[in-house]
């Protein structure tokens, strides 16, 4: 009897102990694999010179449930004071009446974005979920889930504002759709390595043609992998400002009444697309001005305020008004790439792009002066 009685508490312990593992599992994120020929193109022509994200840390042992109607703040500030965990949302829709506050060392994750809607309320009048610039907030990821909103105000889906001297990092979105903020879906400023995997930023962007899908601004080291930046309302699919090392691979942006891309700025450079398909777009696929953020009426000949070291690798860019019209973008390539576009394929105004093995269907147009340029391009902000 008593043998009998041990063997099932060893095999309730055991299932325990299993059912904990898997859960745990669930709760971790999975690193996103690069594919081999982004190594090696790398390699090739920047040597190891570029440099990729950081990883957010996980703690995965203390687990808060928040289920529709209980409060996802508080679950966030509990799990925070305890040094960090999960705050784990349930299924069903919860009402987001005022913003959420983000912190370090949290996992924020639903059972599914179908399954787990996280709704624009009433009260919001900036964002849903919000990092200001300070405290630095470190290890942050949010998971399986969408946030939703309503096209009213000008409210943006995520919001993280970092500073200089102490950037948010190591953020990571995996498996969650951000769509009909009427602001920005996703505004990341001053914040570093950041993960962006197999989630849609979609419909976003109602409020104006300077709200985008995605928009980056100062960032470095960025990951986007399998993303769908398609049918912002009226701004841009992507907007990447003052941004270095850049790997986006497998991403797709389609019908924009503007551009699809915009790279731009002091600090620009190392950008390798892999994979990017762009069309649909009723203006320019990728726009990279030669612009200075603060005086952007203004062209300058300087490429200090044009992206360097620009990569695209087996890119389709096709079916947009123009196709890429670059400003001083220099010791860059296109390799193994398709363009086909209605006016341009490539617009090249004193530029160093070495073109390999890609196919320019309408065909490209060499600049060397500004008042060459397409009037109907001349300012794209």
């Amino acid at each position: 009897m008593i043998k009998n009685i041990k063997h099932f508490f060893v095999i309730a312990f055991i299932g325990l102990i299993s059912s904990i593992n898997a859960q745990k599992k669930a709760f971790a994120y999975t690193k996103v694999t690069i594919e081999q020929e982004v190594y090696a193109v790398m390699s090739d022509k920047w040597n190891d010179d570029f440099k990729h994200v950081d990883y957010p840390k996980q703690w995965l042992q203390n687990v808060v449930e928040v289920k529709p109607g209980q409060s996802i703040q508080k679950a966030i500030d509990n799990v925070y004071n305890e040094g960090g965990g999960v705050v784990f949302l349930k299924k069903g829709t919860h009402i987001l009446n005022s913003t959420i506050t983000l912190k370090s060392n949290i996992t924020l994750i639903g059972e599914g974005r179908d399954k787990t809607i996280l709704l624009q309320g009433e009260g919001i009048d900036n964002a849903a979920f919000n990092i200001e610039d300070k405290p630095q907030v470190t290890d942050l990821v949010i998971k399986d889930l969408t946030l939703k909103g309503k096209r009213e105000g000008k409210v943006n889906g995520i919001l993280f504002r970092g500073r200089n001297e102490s950037r948010h990092t190591r953020i990571m979105l995996q498996n969650i759709d951000v769509t009909d903020w009427s602001a920005q879906g996703v505004h990341m400023k001053r914040t570093d390595n950041i993960i962006m995997d197999n989630c849609n930023f979609q419909y976003n962007g109602s409020a104006g043609g300077l709200y985008h899908n995605v928009y980056f601004l100062y960032n470095k080291y960025i990951l986007q992998s399998d993303c769908n930046m398609s049918y912002p309302v009226k701004g841009k699919g992507n907007k990447y400002t003052s941004c270095e090392y850049v790997l986006a691979q497998r991403c797709t942006i389609k019908d924009t009444k503007t551009n699809g891309i915009q790279a731009d700025h002091d600090e620009a450079g190392y950008i390798f697309f892999h994979k990017y398909h762009v069309s649909g777009c009723a203006r320019v696929a990728l726009w990279f001005p030669c612009e200075n953020y603060y005086d952007k009426y203004h062209y300058t000949e300087n490429p200090k305020y044009a992206p360097q070291k620009v990569i695209l690798n087996r890119c389709e860019i096709v079916n947009n008004t123009w196709g890429a019209m670059w400003r001083s973008v220099n010791d860059s390539y296109i390799i193994n790439s398709v363009f086909d576009n209605i006016e341009v394929d490539m617009g090249l105004l004193k530029c160093d792009v070495t073109l390999e093995n890609s196919t320019f269907k309408k065909g490209n147009e060499i600049y060397t002066d500004v008042k060459q340029w397409p009037k109907d391009v001349r300012i794209l902000w």
